[in-house]
């Protein structure tokens, strides 16, 4: 069974400063200032303390400084890969939205392409009644000005009869042989 103790050698090799007593190894405490350290006491199974000191470790304070750095790393890394894991289940989501809101975009396409072709034919169909006032209001004028012409041609027809009529009247009328006086001549 491993004894671990702290303890003052003086008689043993002949050295007076503390030493560290931990199974066979004898390892020298250092003599800085530790106030900001805090001391722990760690019950290590002798097991794994074997393969501890195979690897090279033969100081409990280095070993135990190690472990713990090991143990902070990893935590870390985990949560990087926690973070990861989380960071890919966002970027998953936001593509599922992204998706949705691509299907949306195509609809609402579909639906903005759909109005735009009932406009278009509208539109044509508004083009189309356009063109066939534009025809009626092109045979109006037409009317209009055929009209203008047969009321000018009967208007000069009318002239030429009454002209035909004033020449005719003074023919049949008869002609004064006597020059009449005017009427305020009475002799």
């Amino acid at each position: 069974m491993a004894l671990y103790l702290f303890g003052i050698l003086h008689n043993l090799i002949g050295v007076e400063e503390e030493l560290l007593l931990y199974g066979s190894n004898i390892t020298p405490m250092p003599a800085e200032d530790r106030s900001d350290y805090k001391k722990i006491q760690v019950w290590v199974p002798l097991s794994i303390w074997d393969k501890v000191v195979s690897m090279g470790y033969s100081s409990p304070t280095e070993t135990v400084l190690k472990a713990l750095q090991l143990l902070i790393t990893d935590s870390q890394e985990n949560l990087m890969s926690l973070n990861i894991g989380d960071l890919k289940a966002r970027v998953e989501e936001k593509e599922i939205r992204i998706k949705e809101l691509q299907e949306q975009m195509k609809a609402n396409d579909m639906h903005q392409q759909n109005r735009i072709d009932d406009l278009r034919a509208q539109i044509q169909a508004f083009n189309d009644q356009l063109q066939v006032k534009d025809e009626q209001l092109r045979t109006k004028d037409e009317q209009i000005k055929d009209q203008n012409e047969n009321m000018h041609k009967q208007a000069v027809h009318i002239q030429s009869l009454i002209q035909d009529n004033s020449r005719l009247n003074t023919r049949l009328l008869p002609e004064e042989t006597e020059k009449k006086n005017p009427w305020w001549r009475f002799w």
